[in-house]
């Protein structure tokens, strides 16, 4: 089965974007391999803010120098050409998406944004988050997991991997614990 996984840069605080969905606090690292990163997936999951912001890289924007034909954006209210739209239930989509084997099918990425990652793990289908830790506070934005609902919940991950870049960058790998996930909705 293929692996579903969050790969995400963040702030050490935890958002993945200022409230006006400005990145420029991500620190460029050329000892990266975006490259071959790009290379370990088949297919992208984009929230509509998410490819939006990627649509604004211009000829800069690493999905369509390496994978335009397998984006899947999830949105209820716009549609764009050249790639997938979800407008129902995304976690039945992606359970199927994640069962479909064959020659090429990597692993898929979903890119963010929160409040679709939060969808996915309370769907129990997210098998790692991979965040690249930005020495950075911002004090708010884009959280990086958004639940739906109200209540107090957890999940317990697993440290795999990290690696600290000279840039400063810790890139952090986790799997994800379903075992472990408390879910508490408060009724209002």
């Amino acid at each position: 089965m293929r692996h579903l996984r969050y790969n995400i840069a963040a702030t050490l605080d935890g958002f993945i974007a200022s409230p006006s969905h400005n990145t420029d606090w991500i620190l460029e690292d050329p000892t990266i391999g975006f490259h071959a990163l790009y290379n370990e997936f088949s297919t992208f999951i984009l929230g509509r803010k998410t490819y939006e912001t990627f649509l604004t890289f211009g000829d800069q924007n690493p999905l369509t120098k390496y994978h335009a034909s397998s984006i899947i954006v999830v949105s209820t209210t716009h549609s764009y050409p050249g790639v997938t739209t979800i407008k129902g239930d995304v976690a039945e989509y992606v359970r199927k998406l994640k069962e479909r084997s064959g020659e090429g099918d990597k692993d898929v990425w979903v890119m963010g944004g929160g409040k679709l990652v939060g969808e996915l793990v309370e769907e129990g289908l997210v098998d790692e988050i991979e965040v690249a830790v930005m020495a950075v506070l911002i004090g708010e934005g884009v959280k990086m997991v958004e639940f739906r609902g109200e209540g107090e919940r957890s999940l317990g991950l697993r440290l795999e991997g990290v690696e600290r870049k000279e840039s400063g960058i810790l890139l952090t790998r986790y799997r994800v614990l379903y075992e472990e996930y408390h879910y508490n909705i408060t009724k209002v």
